[in-house]
């Protein structure tokens, strides 16, 4: 494994891929260029890892990915140096689990409706033709949406008072809520922010001087933020930042989606004088 100067971290919907059409057709210069340069761009999405690997073929990366909010880290077979004994062998991967078992966090979910009466519909109790329509993807992209194992989201039109109420039941059951562009999020405590640690831990053991780079829009993408060296914020339709996003001494992109990412990765990366 060559020594790296930088590695990326981003998210995908509303970062990458444009938040509608799912299209990356604007950060394809940029990508081509980390390429080029090997610069690795790991994927830290909300997503499922039937998911995260459609499109990481698409987009034609190689490198680690993490998938359902922090829920598990894939690192292909081989691409670090040292076998570390945290890596459990998973087919082509070496596989760190985070998260807790989807079958836990859906009966949560069930428990807190009950006690709470809030109206909340989770992906486990939805066809993949209602996932369809809630996120605008094709049936079969519906289909890997629904490929859940550590992350259960839900839909639920709730007042500040609510959200109060249903953070605390989530925190009695010692789970974690989060918001994404479309969802609310059902977690165990496994966040995007401990998944880049422990990659950012495995990257530093054969690159110490490696710069940490994140990309992220939403509330869940907060604890990667946190945790890298040079945090960019990809501002939602409008240009608006993200509230939970907001007041804090961080980069934020000129545009929405791939192209705000481009322009991001243009000032952090491709314009530094050490990139030969």
């Amino acid at each position: 494994m060559k020594r790296h100067t930088f590695v990326i971290y981003s998210d995908l919907d509303g970062c990458l891929l444009d938040r509608e059409s799912y299209t990356f057709e604007a950060a394809r210069p940029a990508l081509e260029h980390l390429r080029r340069q090997g610069i690795p761009v790991v994927l830290c999405s909300s997503k499922t890892r039937a998911e995260v690997e459609f499109h990481r073929e698409l987009l034609g990366l190689t490198d680690p990915f993490v998938v359902e909010n922090g829920g598990a880290i894939f690192v292909p077979e081989g691409y670090f140096p040292v076998r570390h004994a945290f890596l459990r062998p998973a087919g082509m991967y070496g596989l760190i689990e985070l998260g807790l078992p989807y079958a836990r966090l859906t009966q949560a979910l069930c428990d807190i409706r009950r006690v709470t009466g809030f109206d909340l519909h989770g992906f486990a109790e939805m066809k993949p033709e209602k996932v369809a329509l809630l996120t605008g993807l094709d049936l079969e992209a519906a289909r890997r949406a629904k490929a859940r194992l550590y992350d259960e989201p839900f839909v639920a039109d709730l007042n500040p008072q609510q959200i109060q109420r249903l953070t605390s039941e989530t925190r009695r059951r010692k789970l974690t809520l989060s918001r994404g562009g479309r969802f609310y999020h059902l977690t165990g405590r496994n966040t995007k922010g401990i998944a880049v640690v422990l990659l950012t831990f495995l990257y530093r053991s054969n690159s110490p001087d490696l710069i940490t780079v994140g990309l992220g829009d939403g509330a869940n993408d907060l604890s990667m933020l946190e945790r890298v060296d040079i945090p960019v914020v990809i501002p939602r339709e409008r240009y608006l930042v993200d509230t939970a996003l907001m007041g804090r001494p961080w980069r934020v992109a000129p545009a929405p989606g791939p192209e705000g990412w481009a322009a991001a990765i243009q000032a952090a990366i491709m314009t530094d004088t050490r990139q030969p």
